[in-house]
């Protein structure tokens, strides 16, 4: 009897043993739960891609530290003075600007106005006198009208204070990148690409003075600036 009060004894004790490990159970596995569900979680979370490398930021970081001077850009209309100067220069951290424009803002008139009513002379000497005060100036890059570099003094002036670059294309990309030609008072004719492939021959000796030729036929804006950055980075002596 003694026997079997204490088997039933230790009976109960297993059962009661076997109620607790089920009550708690949940509260062990809780903390593995959690775990098992993080991990999981960033295997399914996407992993970073990875940096791609930007040619266009590594080269201008390496010219901006060795400009010390404006960049003119010279050429034809619709060589790309405005457009790949300006994504040059937001490229290089400087300032960009536009000599018509300055030109413009100052007459409170057209370039076309401004030929119609004191005529290209006059329009010449604010021309020049524009361009001489951005020649003095901190590094930025500085888009001219086509006939500006074709005026010795205002020439001479660029060669002498700045690094200019002469951006070259055909006079049929030239006139395809134009487009309304309503704002260009040189192509006020009846055949602007007769027009322009004159004022090519007319114009090229001068052009040909710039420190750097670059040709922009077939390249878009972007590959142009590229091609811009890449001259400069060679033409500029390394420190």
């Amino acid at each position: 009897m003694s026997a079997f009060r204490q088997s039933h004894k230790t009976g109960h004790i297993f059962v009661s043993f076997l109620r607790n490990c089920q009550a708690t159970r949940p509260l062990l596995l809780f903390p593995l739960t959690i775990c098992i569900a993080m991990l999981a979680l960033m295997k399914a979370s996407p992993k970073p891609a990875p940096r791609k490398p930007n040619p266009a930021a590594e080269v201008a970081g390496s010219i901006a530290a060795r400009l010390d001077r404006p960049v003119v850009l010279v050429g034809l209309m619709g060589s790309g003075k405005s457009a790949v100067g300006r994504r040059a220069a937001k490229q290089l951290g400087i300032c960009f600007k536009d000599s018509d424009q300055l030109i413009v803002k100052a007459a409170g008139i057209s370039i076309a106005e401004i030929f119609e009513l004191a005529g290209e002379v006059k329009f010449r000497e604010m021309e020049r006198k524009t361009l001489g005060n951005l020649a003095l100036a901190s590094p930025q890059i500085i888009a001219t009208g086509g006939g500006a570099f074709c005026k010795d003094a205002t020439a001479d002036l660029l060669l002498q204070h700045t690094l200019t670059i002469w951006l070259r294309a055909s006079p049929a990309t030239l006139l395809s990148r134009i487009g309304n030609t309503k704002t260009r008072p040189l192509l006020h004719n009846g055949n602007p690409l007769a027009t322009l492939t004159h004022l090519d021959e007319q114009r090229a000796p001068f052009y040909k003075k710039a420190h750097i030729h670059l040709d922009t036929d077939g390249l878009s804006t972007h590959k142009a600036m590229m091609a811009l950055l890449h001259a400069l980075d060679t033409h500029l002596p390394r420190q």
